[in-house]
C-alpha cells in the first residue's frame, strides 16, 4: 500500500500539486528517461533527461478491471533545434526495443517551492510491441511506439515456446525453464500406460 505525507494530500485536496511526467524505457542496450522539465533528475539510478512539452506524447491512459489488456501509445516528434532530426528517430531501430518494458510516473512537485514531494508515482507500465514511423507534411517526421500492457498475454495464442531468456525477463532469477533445451521433445501417447 502506497503512503503520501500529509503536506501532498493537503496540496492535492487544493488543487496546488505542479507534476513532472516522467517515461523510463529498459531497453536491451541499458535504462533511458526523460521527464518533462527544465532540468535533468535523477531516480533510480536513471537520469532523466530534461525535455520539452510536446517532445514525447503520451496517449490517455485507460483502466480496465480483470485480465483485459489495454496498451497505449507514445509519440516521439523531431525537433531538429533539440538535436531529435529523422535521423536520430529512425536509429531507434538499431536498438533492442521489442517486448521491452517502458513506464510512465508523475513526479509531484510543490508549488511555490519547486521541492519533490516523494518518490515518482507510476502511472502505467507497458512493454513496446512495435515502432511506426511516419512523415506529415504539416507537422513532419514523427515516430508512435505502441505499449501493450502484459495482461494481453492472458488471451494472445502463438506457436511460440517458452525458454529460459524468456522466464528472466519475467522474473529474474527463476531456473524453471533451465534445462528445457536439452531434454529434447517427447512424444507421449495418452491413455496407455
Amino acid at each position: 500500500m502506497r503512503t503520501y505525507s500529509t503536506e501532498l494530500l493537503d496540496l492535492l485536496d487544493d488543487g496546488r500539486v505542479r507534476y513532472a511526467g516522467m517515461i523510463r524505457f529498459d531497453l536491451g542496450e541499458g535504462s533511458f528517461g526523460f521527464i518533462r522539465q527544465s532540468s535533468d533528475y535523477v531516480y533510480g539510478g536513471v537520469t532523466y533527461k530534461a525535455m520539452l512539452d510536446g517532445l514525447i506524447e503520451v496517449s490517455s491512459l485507460s483502466r480496465s478491471s480483470g485480465t483485459a489488456a489495454s496498451g497505449f501509445t507514445l509519440r516521439l516528434s523531431e525537433s531538429p533545434d533539440n538535436g531529435v532530426t529523422p535521423d536520430v528517430l529512425l536509429n531507434i531501430e538499431n536498438y533492442d526495443y521489442l517486448d521491452r518494458a517502458v513506464t510512465i510516473y508523475d513526479l509531484h512537485r510543490h508549488p511555490d517551492t519547486g521541492a519533490v514531494l516523494g518518490d515518482p508515482i507510476p502511472m502505467e507500465r507497458g512493454y513496446i510491441n512495435r515502432i511506426i514511423h511516419n512523415e506529415d507534411p504539416e507537422s513532419g517526421f514523427y515516430m508512435t511506439v505502441e505499449c501493450e500492457s502484459r495482461a494481453l498475454d492472458y488471451g494472445r495464442t502463438n506457436g511460440r515456446i517458452r525458454s529460459q531468456e524468456d522466464q528472466h525477463r519475467r522474473s529474474s532469477g527463476d531456473k524453471y525453464f533451465e534445462h528445457a533445451s536439452t531434454t529434447g521433445r517427447q512424444k507421449i501417447k495418452w491413455g496407455k500406460a
